[in-house]
């Protein structure tokens, strides 16, 4: 049995540049559609290597010989890119979402500290107040101790 020169195991993952394996993705473009390759986890504009390497052969058969195939196709990919913007979209008005509730997180924490000092400041005052009621108890015994 002879295996094609188009076959790939890709039971064995590419290692970048940057020491890290790459994962096995799907290409989405309208170019080529479906098609799998291998690229490092982090883009160039992030920094990274921008390892890259296609698994499947280019397709012999162009997509904009048959319009019916490339519009289904770029309908899926404009599906894709929709979720992906909606998906961007939710994890902003999560990201919106938690920021306002840190804010209001640390507004409770200065609302609690300010509480527990006031309520320091009343324990104190009150404990002054029941001092003083006892020394005056004391020097009115002390009044009428003498008398």
């Amino acid at each position: 049995m002879r295996i094609s020169e188009n076959f790939v195991n890709i039971e064995v993952f590419d290692l970048c540049y940057c020491f890290e394996f790459c994962p096995l993705r799907t290409s989405r473009t309208p170019l080529n559609p479906s098609r799998r390759f291998f690229g490092c986890k982090v883009s160039k504009e992030n920094g990274g290597y921008g390892y890259f390497r296609w698994i499947d052969p280019k397709p012999s058969i162009s997509v904009h010989q048959y319009p019916e195939v490339e519009s289904s196709l770029m309908i899926k990919c404009k599906d894709g890119e929709n979720s992906c913007d909606r998906l961007k979209q939710k994890l902003k008005d999560v990201e919106q979402k938690r920021d306002t509730l840190r804010e209001k997180l640390k507004d409770s924490e200065e609302k609690l500290i300010a509480l527990r000092q006031k309520l320091k400041k009343v324990k104190l005052e009150r404990e002054c107040a029941k001092l003083k009621l006892n020394i005056l108890v004391l020097f009115l015994l002390i009044i009428l101790t003498v008398k």
